[in-house]
Order: C-alpha cells, then structure tokens, then sequence
C-alpha cells in the first residue's frame, strides 16, 4: 500500500504534468503508469523541470545516476524514488 506523501507526490506530479507538459497532448490520459517520455507527454527540457519541482516539493536532490531509465520515466517510480532518496 502506497504511504500518503507517496500518492500526494503521485498527484502532484500529474498535476505538474497536465499544466507543463507539450501542448496539442492535452488528450493524453496521464496516471501513476504513464511513461511521460516515451507518450511524448514531456521532451527533456521539460522533464528535468519536473525534476527541479519533485526535488524542490520533497527538499530532496534525486539521484539518476545509477538508475535504469525506465524507473524514473514512469510516474510512481519517480516518485517512489524520489521519496526514498530522502530517506
């Protein structure tokens, strides 16, 4: 069972999403399973704006660097990493 701060931070970042991310992609149906790269939902610069919102909402730097691409593209995993880089 997802914590509270895990699911606030879910919603927050499909929040963030829906209002930054690439215009003309307001159809797509964005969830905790949505790879925001790959449905094209954000490019790389607006993805490591996300970046810059998670990190500032959870005081906490992420760290990518040995992680798999697929784990931090998709929503719940970003933000399961990011919660637990902080802990």
């Amino acid at each position: 069972m997802k914590s509270v701060a895990e699911k606030e931070l879910i919603d927050l970042v499909v929040g963030w999403v829906k209002e930054n991310g690439l215009k003309g992609r307001s159809h797509t149906e964005i969830s905790e399973s949505t790879n925001l790269l790959e449905s094209g939902l954000l490019d790389s610069f607006a993805f490591v704006d996300l970046i810059l919102f998670i990190e500032n909402h959870t005081q906490e730097k992420l760290d990518l660097i040995d992680v798999a691409p697929e784990e931090f593209t998709v929503v719940k995993s970003l933000c399961h990493l990011a919660l637990r880089n902080g802990h």
